[in-house]
This record gives structure tokens, sequence and C-alpha cells, in this order.
């Protein structure tokens, strides 16, 4: 029994135990900047590229080569002064790339479209597509270099400067990552040509179109976005898929050391994270290795990237009940115009709504700014009525309001009529709801929102009321508490009936000792009796 005992309790402390470490670590702590392996880095939102989010940056502003990332900028002048269809004879000079270069495959003399081009030369690295296009658009890669130069001046690269098309190693071809990391942003969010952009950094594989019948099959060398093929030498290659991930560009010479820039998005909200150096004066990396053996350090940088955007990811993802959302200004009360309602109505067919929502409910949003307050938010109040004609009910569900930002529903709910309405005869003067051009615009709230929840229907009868979901308002990190409470409750409640059934057992062993022991002492004094 002290076993059983023993071993229920035990039980219980090690629940509530878990329980309180897992709410602990639900929390995002402060990133640990050790984990990161490259010796220059930086995080920042795109919104915001030259302040590092959290301060998680290192030797930001000091002069560092580029490699291949700096394809990004050549890509994004290329895209801003030429045609997507233009076509691109290659040059023998293209061409002339000995060992140790990433290429595409052109080949000399033939032509390929500018489009294919960016492909070749953003998605497997192509120093021949960066040459290719460098003279098609200025004449030669010397003057296409001023454009580069002119251009990062012009978007706030303070600390850099290009010699190369395409990154190869060269002592004045240098930048910073803070500098990269406000090229990225441009590129993503401000040029022109940013829609065209994402949709090549963020292409897994793509076939060209152009030159020669055997075109070939171009893979991203991002490995967050495309996992390394199996060959003789890596057998086993380590997967850095992200699914967040939109890009962009990696670089490696040994200068340079392996880069990454690399961008996710997330709710509307898109992170960079620039990182340089990576194998920089590592003693124990060994260029003689086989891919097998360095597969490791190859592997490093997309996993620290990984890294950083989840931190920041979960660092912003705020909880917020629906009540502090409507003290800030939220609309819940929505106006419709009911076109048969009786002559008599006293509000002249006027009928107001509310939305079905609990003030206690909770939501989880991402906020961009993690120091803003969570309520200084916007949000759009989309209403949408399916049941505008008389009779109606006080109570009756006439409609639904989703509340949504940047695309992505918050919560939806049902709107219910406050107060009945009698059937008339149709009223010439009164128009219609969908004609209505009065009160129905969304309501809106200062701040800025991401919503963390998926699209609900707006469709009245898709509709559960919060007072029927049952549902205890926690954001999605913390579902498993009331569970967790539950079964805690019934091994307390368990404990205490083997508690009390323990007392109860002790107490008849205790009786039937002190029986035993008067025996004895009856025995001894021969008082003993077998009719006691």
């Amino acid at each position: 029994m002290k076993r059983i005992l023993s071993l229920v309790l035990s039980t219980v402390l090690l629940l509530t135990g878990f329980s309180f470490v897992f709410a602990a670590t639900a929390s995002a702590d402060s990133f640990d900047t050790g984990k990161i392996y490259e010796p220059y880095y930086i995080l920042v939102n795109a919104d915001t590229p030259t302040k590092s989010y959290r301060g998680i940056e290192k030797e930001a502003d000091k002069q560092v080569y580029p490699a291949s990332t700096t394809k990004i900028l050549t890509c994004i002048v290329a895209l801003e002064n030429g045609n997507l269809d233009d076509m691109v004879t290659v040059s023998h000079n293209a061409v002339n790339f000995g060992r140790g270069n990433s290429l595409m495959g052109i080949k000399e003399g033939y032509e390929y479209s500018l489009k294919d081009l960016l492909y070749g030369m953003m998605l497997p690295s192509g120093n021949d597509a960066a040459i290719a296009i460098a003279e098609h658009i200025a004449g030669s890669t010397d003057a296409y270099a001023e454009m580069m130069n002119a251009k990062a001046k012009e978007i706030g690269m303070t600390h850099s400067h290009f010699v190369t098309v395409h990154g190869k190693q060269n002592d004045n071809h240098y930048t910073t990552v803070r500098d990269m990391a406000i090229l990225t942003a441009y590129a993503l969010n401000e040029s022109p040509q940013k829609e065209m952009f994402r949709e090549i950094v963020s292409t897994p594989q793509y076939t060209v179109t152009s030159g020669p019948v055997d075109n070939p099959q171009l893979t991203n060398s991002n490995r967050m976005l495309v996992d390394a093929p199996v060959t003789e030498t890596l057998l086993s290659p380590i997967s850095c898929l992200y699914p967040d991930a939109i890009g962009v560009k990696t670089g490696d010479t040994t200068k340079a050391g392996k880069c990454l820039i690399a961008a996710a998005e997330r709710n509307g909200v898109t992170m960079i994270a620039v990182l340089f150096g990576g194998t920089i004066g590592d003693p124990e990396y060994n260029d003689g290795w086989n891919d097998q053996q360095k597969e490791r350090y190859n592997v490093r940088r997309f996993q620290d990237a990984i890294a950083l955007f989840d931190y920041a990811f979960e660092d912003m993802m705020k909880s917020v009940t629906i009540g502090q959302l409507v003290e800030k200004g939220l609309q819940t009360e929505f106006e419709v115009t009911i076109p048969n309602a009786s002559q008599e109505d006293s509000q002249g067919g006027v009928l107001k709504a509310k939305a079905d929502l609990s003030m206690d409910m909770t939501v989880s949003v991402m906020q961009a700014d993690p120091d803003k307050d969570v309520t200084d938010i916007k949000i759009e109040a989309n209403e949408m009525f399916t049941n505008i004609y008389a009779p109606i009910g006080e109570g009756t569900v006439i409609g639904s309001v989703a509340y949504v930002y940047n695309g992505k529903t918050l919560v939806s709910a049902n709107l219910l009529a406050e107060r009945s309405v009698k059937e008339g005869t149709a009223q010439t003067g009164i128009a219609p709801v969908e004609e209505d051009p009065s009160d129905n615009s969304p309501a809106v709230i200062t701040g800025e929102l991401i919503g963390d929840a998926n699209a609900v229907s707006l469709n009245p009868d898709d509709v559960v009321p919060v007072s029927e979901t049952g549902g205890c308002g926690l954001p999605d990190n913390m579902k498993w508490l009331p569970i967790a409470l539950a079964v805690i409750f019934v091994l307390l409640i368990v404990c205490v009936v083997m508690f009390i059934l323990y007392l109860r057992a002790e107490q008849k062993r205790r009786r039937a000792a002190a029986r035993r022991r008067a025996r004895q002492r009856a025995l001894k004094t021969g008082q003993y009796s077998d009719r006691q």
C-alpha cells in the first residue's frame, strides 16, 4: 500500500512539474547568439533593414567579401533596366571559366532569354549567366559594375563597393552584412520589380526554355528551399527545408567563407538573416574532405538562419482578448436596413446587429514590433448580412462578421439582431442593404497586427457562436493546459481515495496487532480462554 501511495504521489508531482516547465518554455527567451557559427551576421525585419531585430548582430558594419550574394544586386539592376523577353547572345567571355566556378551551363553563340539567364544566375549561381546579362545590358562587365555601385548608393548601401558582377574574389569588391540586408529588403519590398525578384529567388527548380535543345534543369542552391541530392560522396544529406523560406542567395569562396542571405515570411512579416564568413579561420574545416565530411559545415549557415527565424517569429507571437480589442475601438455593432419592415417600425426599418463574441476570448497575433502594445493594432471588420427580410426576431442570426488583418481572419462571429422587426409592405423610401453607402465601412484600429488564425467562412451557418465553442480562450501553444489540469485533478482525487483506504487498512492492522498482543499477555498469565 505504501508503494502504491508513493507511486501515485510521484506521478502527480512529476506531471505538475512538467506542466510548469512546459509553460515556462512556451514563452520566448532571449536568443543565445553564441549558437551562431558565422563571425558576421545580422537579423532584420525587412521593413526596418538598418536596425537589427532585438540587437541580434555581430560585426555588422565590418568590411567583408560577399561572394555570390553579389548576384542579388546584379539581378535587381537587370530587372530594373532590362526586358525579360530580350534575347541575349552568349559571348566567349561569358563562358571562359575554368574549374571551381558555379555555372548555369550556357553555350557560346546561342541565344537565351534574359529571364532564363536570371534564373540561371540566381538558382545554381551561374557566373556565366551573370556576365552574359551584364554584357547585354551595359555592354561590358565594368560598365555594369558602375550601374551596380550607383544603385547601391541610391538605396543606402554606404559601406559597399562592387567590381565584379558575379562576386568572384577581388580585394576591392566588398560590403557589410548590414548593407546586404538593406539591399535584400529593397529587392523584396521596394523595387519596382520586387514581385519578379521574389518569384525568381523562391523558385526551387526551373526549366530553361531558350538556347539549344538540351536545355538544363536548374536547381536552387538554397537548401532551405531544396534538399541536396544524394550522390556518391554525399550519401545522407542533412535536410534544412523551411516552410516559410522565400530565398534569397548563397555564396562561397575561400576568402569570403560560406555565406547566406536568407529571407522568410510568416503572416505578412518578412525577416532577413545575413550570415557571412562561415569556415573562415576554422581550424577543423578541411578543403580536402569529401562532400559527406563537409556536410555539417555546408548546412550550418542554413541551420543558423532557421534558428534566427524561429526565434523571431515566436518572439512576435502575442495573445490578446477580444475585450481588450473592443476597449481600443473594435467594432462589434453594425446596421442594416430591412426593406420589407413594417411602416410602423419605430426605427424606420434600420436594424442593429451585434457580433456574438466573448470578451474573454483570446486570439494569437503576430506583432511585428514586439516592443509595441499588443492592443495597438489595426483590424478590419468585414460584415456580411444574409437575412435582411422581416419578420426578424430578437437574437436571430442575420449575418456574420470576420475580423481580418492582411488577409488573415483572426476570428469570426454571428451577427445577432438586437430587436424584433415586423413584416410590412415593401417601402420605397428605404434603400436595399447592398446599395446602402452609409455606415458599413470596416472598423479600423491604429497600429500593426498580423493574424495567426486560418480564414473562417463568412457563411453564418458555418459560424459557431463563441458560447458554443467550449474553448477556454487559450492561445494554440497553451491548449494542453486544460487537459493537464484535468489529469492532475483526477490524480489528486485518486491520491485522496488511496490515502483514505490506506488509513483504514492501517487502522485495521493496528487493531489486529493489539488483539494479538492482548492474547499473548493472557497466555502468559494463564487467563486466556477459548471463550474469549
